[in-house]
């Protein structure tokens, strides 16, 4: 009778609490070839356990409808980074450190279910999205297990000697006092762990040992004897067995190996009872490490295991030693006795390997031990029965050239995880970072694969984390490289709200420069500015140096016109007649401002945040007006005094016209001193307006002359005014910044001779409405000449001076004819 029946793999009891890992209970017993301790158990549930344990409902629905709607883009997962963020702010806050990875194993695993929850895995990409998610999930595991191991290992245990131990006592006392045996322990459980993927494993289940070829000897042959086939018959008799069962001989071979491979004997056991090969079942639970038990019940000790198990191992060599067995076959019998020779040809994957060679290295260190500390089973000393001991001087970095010298590696993604396995395997935290740092700068790994690129520098970023606070070294350069790329994928990605977070990490020069770099590109509203402003604050960034490193950097940004857009300049620009071709264009203060322009005002807001900071934006608004001024940009600086007196601006209350000293009085004066000079032609603009309206409509004007009159003599005075005040707050060079004062000289040099150009003009042009201005206009010349303002340099710089001489002259002309008497006088 046979049965179509699935075997599938046991799933550990899920985690009931998130205790780290106990040493006591590690050093029960363990050995791969026999049950898993609960120690692992309980700390390594990630997988088939129950992975949702560290997040509430609510955070797995939003995973979900993240990963549903985003699975294309499973590394770049935007939210994927929100959830690691707060995986890391809850550890810390909480001083949970130890606990960091095993949330972030949790993490890729809860990603990887919702991933195949709502896929199958049938083509490539979705192979490698689940494959990297599994790799950094097992990384994640096995950093966790070998942190805890190392941070609570004793050093130095004493073990108390006694008369009697079993093979089991035996191998707790070497996990208890040898930590790179422990740590070797740890390396194979999670091979183990990588390899227990919840599928079955489909056997067709016969109910009797080879029914098939029984049935065929009872119906062809007379001799009862051979009836009943025993276990050993068909090789005794050197009878084949019919090929229906030696089909199922070799799946259930393949079987046997699968479980052993996931450290799963009982159900290689099991799987062979429930097939009627009952000897093969107890052979492979010889391989069980004796231990005895205290029942308090009975009062009697009771042995659990194979207390010559010694012999069976031999046995198992042999076994695996034999060329006409199945390939199979002899690879569960080397598993059995540590053998890797016999292993490999079954072997498959980077972590195939590894688990081989931990398994043969961790036979024969037991075995060893065993004998050097009197083990109570008898030895094998027949040379006819040999065990393998040929990894017995082998080391961590022996098995790990050995593996890589298979070249078993495929996929350039999934060796960066191997490689990361191997360098803690071997306490190379240093080595690991420098490995990352290369790696990530390849840009040929983000040009292929991005989405790979980002999960990957997500998982080095929390890495060096880990051991920062871990206080594990790592080397400090190639660390805040690191978290710097991932920061700045941040940023690409507009991760707002956890940039400041990251940016926290990194040195207090690095730290400034990323996070201004990030503002930089902000174009938010005020108060969501402020918002970022206060994020930086709360977790400690030194703000006031990032909004200075902000502005600086919007300040110094290159004008591109591609990224922001371009506005020609209109015909028409502001009396083009009192300028020569050595002055730049003089915008009008009401045309509309370049977007380029407009992001360096925004820029300035970041420096408005913080009361202390108040001068420093008010300087720092001088130097824009400098660059504008320069480039005859009067409606870049008219829009900055503008959005500097907007009520939201603290700026805007701050009482300029107080006494001031030192620093700040040179700072105000500076600025009113651009003020009054963007003032005067905003006012002389208007002036022109007021004046073109009489060209305009003579009947107008000779119906309404005393009303325009009105007008254009009010202009005039404050244009006069605005002439004097902008005398008074002629800013001189009184530091000794270079660039500061040799720019201030270009801007007087263009716009003294232009104001006083302008002056003269309007001047001329009211001299029938206020005939004191003709007289006006021809003592400019006094004034450019007085010693003591000096003008007279500006115009020479400027090349002005012939044009103020034939504005002058005129002025004489129409004196001289209006008053020929007053010749003399002049």
């Amino acid at each position: 009778m046979s049965s179509n029946t699935s075997m599938t793999v046991d799933s550990p009891t899920p985690r009931a609490t998130d205790a780290p890992l106990n040493l006591n209970d590690l050093t029960r017993f363990y050995t791969p070839n026999t049950q898993v301790p609960r120690s692992f158990l309980s700390a390594n549930q990630s997988l088939t356990g129950n992975p949702n344990s560290y997040f509430n409902n609510n955070d797995l629905d939003l995973v979900g409808d993240i990963l549903t709607n985003n699975l294309g883009d499973y590394g770049g997962t935007h939210d994927v980074y929100i959830k690691f963020a707060q995986a890391y702010s809850r550890n810390s806050q909480q001083m949970d450190l130890q606990r960091t990875p095993e949330s972030y194993e949790e993490l890729c695993d809860l990603f990887l279910k919702i991933i195949e929850g709502e896929h199958v895995r049938t083509f490539a990409s979705e192979y490698k999205q689940c494959n990297l998610w599994e790799i950094e999930r097992n990384t994640w595991n096995l950093i966790n297990q070998l942190q805890i191991l190392r941070s609570t290992h004793p050093k130095d245990l004493n073990i108390p000697l006694k008369p009697y131990l079993t093979e089991g006592e035996l191998l707790g006392e070497l996990i208890a006092t040898k930590i790179d045996f422990a740590e070797a322990c740890v390396c194979i459980h999670q091979c183990f762990k990588y390899n227990m993927i919840s599928h079955e494993l489909d056997l067709e289940t016969h109910g009797e040992i080879w029914s098939e070829t029984k049935s065929h000897i009872l119906y062809t042959l007379k001799d009862e004897s051979n009836k009943y086939l025993d276990p050993d018959g068909p090789y005794r008799n050197k009878t084949s067995l019919l090929p229906t069962d030696q089909i199922h001989d070799k799946e259930l071979a393949k079987s046997v190996f699968e479980y052993l491979r996931r450290g799963q004997i009982h159900n290689a056991c099991d799987i062979c009872e429930k097939n009627g090969q009952y000897f093969r079942s107890s052979c492979i639970s010889g391989s069980i490490i004796y231990h005895e038990n205290q029942n308090a019940e009975e009062d009697a000790v009771e042995g659990t295991g194979n207390i010559n198990r010694s012999l069976t191992r031999a046995i198992f060599y042999r076994n695996a030693l034999e060329v006409d067995l199945d390939i199979y076959e002899r690879a569960y019998n080397a598993v059995l006795c540590g053998d890797v020779d016999n292993v490999a040809p079954v072997c498959r994957t980077w972590e195939d390997y590894v688990w081989a060679y931990y398994n043969g290295l961790i036979e024969c260190k037991q075995e060893q031990y065993f004998d050097q500390r009197g083990r109570i089973s008898r030895d094998v000393c027949d040379e006819e029965l040999p065990v393998p001991m040929n990894l017995l001087n082998f080391t961590p970095e022996d098995i790990f050239r050995s593996v890589e010298a298979l070249k078993v590696d495929k996929s350039p993604l999934l060796k960066i995880f191997h490689k990361v396995q191997e360098l803690f395997i071997l306490n190379n935290t240093d080595e690991i970072v420098k490995f990352l740092k290369v790696e990530l700068l390849d840009k040929q790994l983000r040009q292929k694969d991005n989405a790979a690129y980002s999960q990957i520098i997500c998982f080095a970023a929390h890495f060096v984390l880990f051991l920062r606070d871990m206080m594990i070294p790592s080397p400090d350069q190639e660390s805040d490289d690191i978290i710097k790329s991932y920061t700045e994928l941040l940023i690409e990605y507009q991760q707002e709200s956890i940039i400041a977070l990251y940016a926290s990490k990194l040195s207090r020069e690095l730290s400034v420069e990323t996070y201004a770099l990030f503002l930089k590109g902000i174009t938010a509203s005020y108060d969501e500015r402020f918002e970022l402003y206060k994020l930086a604050e709360k977790h400690g960034l030194n703000v006031k140096a990032i909004a200075r490193k902000t502005f600086d950097m919007i300040f110094d940004e290159p004008k591109t016109e591609e990224k922001y857009g371009y506005i020609s300049l209109r015909n028409g620009a502001s009396s083009d007649t009192l300028t020569n071709p050595l002055d730049p264009p003089l915008r009008e203060t009401n045309d509309p401002v370049e977007p380029h322009d407009s992001v360096k005002i925004r820029g300035l807001e970041w420096l408005t945040f913080n009361k202390d900071q108040m001068i420093e934006a008010f300087d720092r608004a001088n130097a824009l007006c400098r660059r504008f001024l320069a480039k005859g940009k009067l409606n870049a600086v008219k829009t900055l005094f503008r959005e500097i007196s907007n009520s939201k601006s603290p700026l805007s209350s701050y009482n300029i016209d107080e006494k001031k000293s030192g620093y700040e009085y040179s700072v105000l004066s500076e600025y009113s001193f651009y003020y009054t000079l963007t003032d005067f032609f905003s006012k002389n603009e208007y002036w022109v307006k007021i004046e073109r309206e009489k060209s305009l409509d003579q009947t107008s004007y000779s119906r309404d002359i005393t009303k325009w009159s009105m007008r254009i003599r009010e202009a005039t005075e404050t244009l006069e005014k605005l002439f004097d005040k902008f005398l008074y707050a002629l800013a001189r060079d009184s530091d000794e910044d270079d660039l500061r004062t040799q720019e201030l000289e270009q801007i007087k040099d263009i716009y003294v001779p232009n104001i006083v150009l302008r002056l003269h003009h309007v001047y001329e042009k009211t001299q029938k409405i206020i005939p004191a201005n003709l007289n006006k206009s021809f003592h400019l010349a006094n004034l450019i000449a007085d010693e003591n303002q000096q003008l007279y340099i500006h115009f020479r710089r400027a090349k002005k001076l012939p044009t103020l001489i034939e504005c002058i002259k005129s002025s004489y002309l129409a004196i001289i004819r209006d008053n020929p008497s007053d010749v003399i006088l002049y």
